[in-house]
């Protein structure tokens, strides 16, 4: 048996959406997985510098593993291939795409055992919270609520001339590191704010109305928290913004920003990158579109 997968980059919160809302990117990880006679064998073709585990503690085995412990199967011998795009430890999705492909991969060598919608439930239980798996299993716009330990998802297709502008910093911020700032209590107010919020970026979606996005990415639950850790994150704001983004903010826990536009990204791009040299701070840019699709699996 041969499977290939592809599983989009996705991008978390989006400002407001703590925890809640999530974007499948057109920016792909891909796993190559194989049966074999015996063991386990792991390859990784991933940018210079990119180190993965080669053994059990791989997510892309660590995701296999929970499917198979929850059918009480014993996993097969396996040969992987993980080509990595998808930079890691820049919030852009880089964990759930790892343990995405490997439910998926485990759930299709056993038929289909689960739903699509049971794995978001299921990666959500590993991963943590639903705003980076369910987009990169359904593709597309994912709002993800939690009610007894079961997601439940609505998912919302993006119109295509929404475009994505990503600057990525060559520095990491692990999500735990980023958690660990955030207030344990936060005022009301704050809350009925980013809820305005999240409703707003809903409606823009909906309606087209990309010029409500200034408003519908604005937060006060996480991102002034996180400013700290992501130097000059509100002067690429600002750069986005006057290079014509129509709006702008943390993706997922960070380092990386992304700005959202109806028009050609590129002068937005530029944009932050300048400011980003200006300020001292290495990283690139890179224009995506939204990925209508989620995770993608094909036999032979």
């Amino acid at each position: 048996m041969k499977l290939h997968i592809r599983v989009p980059a996705t991008t978390a919160n989006l400002g407001p959406g703590f925890d809640c809302l999530g974007l499948a990117l057109d920016w792909w990880n891909t796993f190559d997985i194989e049966t074999i006679e015996r063991g386990l064998q792991i390859e990784c073709a991933c940018p210079p510098g990119i180190d993965i585990p080669r053994n059990r503690d791989n997510l892309v085995v660590y995701g296999m593993d929970a499917v198979y412990r929850l059918v009480k199967r014993k996993r097969p011998p396996l040969r992987i291939h993980i080509t990595t795009h998808i930079p890691i430890a820049r919030g852009l999705g880089s964990s759930s795409a790892a343990i995405v492909g490997g439910m998926l991969a485990a759930n299709t060598l056993l038929d289909d055992w689960f739903s699509r919608d049971e794995l978001v439930t299921l990666a959500t239980r590993i991963e943590g919270h639903p705003d980076n798996v369910a987009p990169a299993l359904l593709g597309g716009l994912m709002v993800a609520a939690m009610e007894n330990g079961l997601v439940t998802v609505a998912r919302f297709p993006v119109p295509r001339e929404l475009r994505c502008v990503l600057f990525i910093p060559d520095t990491t911020l692990l999500t735990k590191k980023a958690r660990g700032v955030l207030p344990q209590r936060i005022p009301r107010a704050d809350a009925i704010y980013n809820a305005s919020r999240v409703a707003l970026w809903i409606a823009a979606l909906r309606e087209r109305r990309w010029e409500w996005l200034g408003a519908a990415t604005q937060d006060r639950l996480h991102q002034p928290y996180r400013a700290k850790l992501v130097p000059g994150m509100f002067a690429l704001f600002d750069a986005a913004k006057e290079a014509g983004a129509r709006g702008v903010a943390l993706s997922g826990a960070g380092p990386s920003i992304i700005a959202f536009t109806d028009h050609p990204g590129e002068p937005v791009a530029r944009a932050m990158m300048q400011t980003a040299q200006r300020l001292g701070i290495a990283g690139s840019t890179r224009v995506v579109g939204v990925s209508p699709r989620g995770a993608e699996v094909r036999r032979g």
